[in-house]
């Protein structure tokens, strides 16, 4: 039955006459805006007056030590006095406000360090750096940071485990530009999918002018309190240079200083071991300088030699491998990867390119989805891009590119367990781009799978030992990208038949197995009696996450 017809609503003359004139200062252009109600557009804010300091603290960051079980360093920025910038840290309480923690509950700490920095705004910027010392592994705490009398607010964070306990970390590439527009929501919407995490890692080129004050506030506004509260493992990209390496650097980043021992590397080379990862920075921008790529390179392979953790991360700013141009790192691809594929390093986090790119050498693929080698990812969370190059440095130097995206800002969830690194790479407005899960068991071998889809999850992906067989006679069956201890069904069916020939749907079943605690599955099976002479036949394995076969395999007698 069709729906009766409704009469038409009568408006009031009023009515319609307010909606005729809203109509045409829409269709004006006037109905929202400063034309609408006569005014001139406002002038832009003077960046002196926006980004000017004050004795409220701001520009609050969390840097790691070399033990972050039980210390923790935090700088900022604010008009204090040497003697009387400050930090108070206790347990973190239930409440504050009007309830006061008992006494001896708060500890002052007096700032190591305090650093005014000439700034291109016509004032100096004064930089504070306290160290938290003697706290208990794996505690949430409560701090903040001051002259005495004008605080930050009290914000908390959490000291390393002892050990290994399983934990997530974001990754940016290059932020550098549109740093007051495009960059923020890319920030919070990786904390928002992350607010657990232990700590940020930024690939170089945080700000594009080394040593613009305005940019370095910009930076700041755009990451907020998130600072504040997780880590910062960052390093310098080439925009952090101008004549030398910012002078807001170290001030800002008053990082551990365990590197090579160069006094140029101070603070942009450095290591820091987090609840069983081992986190390396190295500094790209000195790759014409033979004396200081040598230096980093010796430091990399002692840390990459003696490494007491199951994981190691490595972070710089020019790629091993680039996505964009005609670019191309020789110094740093030469010099470093194979140190990386040697000692089994798990993931590469880079930028520089303004555009995304994973991929491996191709000497360590194993399937269609699987790999054994390092993980290399090129990102940029920033507003400029660049085009991408169709992979040509990956494939002229023996990689292989996996994923790409061009004119997208990114960002990266990264969560450590203790057998499994799972990344995800997302959009900046949380939808889904790439990712894959490495897993690593107590010898030290590992694979790298890309998360599964409907179509990486079909196919030829089985391998077997021979393509010419006769019956009875032994095959070796392998294959990858299984959940660990998944149960595979091993089917032999004919090559050019969907239901098997006659042996049941699925052909004839020849038996179970188990994949190990990497995914991967190697089972020895006998060619069936009943085959057909100059046959071709396939092995087909069937499991909840994978219905994958062999090439095409010939009985001959």
């Amino acid at each position: 039955m069709n729906d009766p017809i409704k009469p038409r609503r009568s408006w009031p003359r009023q009515a319609k006459l307010a909606a005729a004139g809203t109509a045409a200062l829409l269709a004006a252009g006037l109905a929202f805006g400063p034309a609408a109600i006569g005014a001139a557009a406002p002038p832009a804010y003077p960046a002196a007056e926006a980004h000017k300091p004050s004795p409220i603290p701001d520009r609050i960051i969390l840097i790691p030590t070399t033990t972050p079980a039980t210390s923790q360093r935090v700088s900022w920025r604010a008009e204090a006095d040497a003697d009387t910038a400050q930090a108070e840290i206790l347990e973190a309480p239930r409440a504050l406000g009007q309830v006061q923690p008992p006494p001896g509950a708060v500890t002052t700490v007096k700032a190591i360090a305090s650093t005014p920095v000439n700034t291109t705004l016509g004032y100096a910027s004064t930089y504070h750096t306290v160290e938290f010392t003697g706290l208990k592994p794996g505690t949430r705490y409560t701090y903040r940071v001051g002259d005495g009398t004008n605080w930050s607010p009290w914000t908390d964070f959490t000291t390393a485990a002892e050990g290994f306990e399983p934990f997530s970390f974001i990754y940016y590439g290059d932020a550098q530009n549109y740093l007051d527009s495009a960059v923020p929501r890319v920030f919070r919407q990786a904390f928002a999918d992350r607010p657990q995490a232990k700590v940020i890692v930024n690939a170089g080129d945080l700000i594009d002018s080394a040593n613009s004050e305005e940019q370095w506030g910009q930076w700041f506004q755009a990451g907020g309190f998130i600072d504040s509260q997780i880590n910062n493992i960052s390093i310098p990209g080439n925009h952090e240079y101008s004549g030398g390496l910012s002078a807001f650097w170290r001030p800002q980043f008053p990082y551990p200083d365990n590197g090579p021992g160069d006094p140029e590397l101070k603070q942009t080379v450095y290591s820091v071991d987090y609840q069983g990862v081992r986190f390396i920075g190295l500094d790209t921008n000195h790759q014409s300088n033979a004396t200081l790529m040598a230096a980093q390179t010796a430091w990399l392979e002692g840390l990459l030699k003696d490494n007491p953790n199951k994981w190691t991360v490595v972070t710089f700013h020019h790629p091993v491998y680039s996505t964009t141009g005609t670019r191309n790192n020789p110094n740093v691809r030469e010099q470093w990867a194979p140190l990386f594929e040697k000692y089994g390093v798990d993931l590469v986090l880079q930028g520089h390119d303004h555009s995304y790119g994973r991929g491996n050498q191709v000497a360590a693929r194993k399937s269609a989805t699987v790999h054994n080698g390092v993980a290399y990812v090129v990102s940029v969370s920033g507003g400029k891009m660049y085009a991408l190059n169709g992979g040509e440095n990956w494939t002229g130097n023996g990689a292989e590119v996996r994923s790409t995206s061009e004119n997208t800002q990114l960002y990266q969830l990264i969560d450590v367990a203790e057998d499994t690194i799972t990344f995800e790479a997302r959009y900046a407005d949380g939808t889904h781009h790439d990712g894959f899960v490495i897993r690593k068991n107590r010898k030290g071998e590992r694979t790298v799978n890309d998360l599964r889809t409907p179509e990486n999850t079909v196919g030829e992906q089985v391998t077997v030992d021979k393509t010419s067989v006769r019956r009875l006679e032994p095959v070796k069956v392998s294959a990858y990208g299984y959940d660990p201890g998944e149960r595979v069904a091993i089917w032999w069916r004919e090559a050019d038949s969907r239901r098997g020939g006659g042996h049941g749907k699925d052909g004839t079943l020849l038996g179970h197995a188990k994949a190990d605690e990497l995914g991967r599955l190697s089972q020895t099976v006998r060619v069936p009696a009943p085959v057909k002479r100059g046959g071709t036949y396939v092995v087909h394995l069937d499991s909840d996450h994978q219905k994958i076969t062999s090439p095409p395999i010939t009985v001959t007698r």
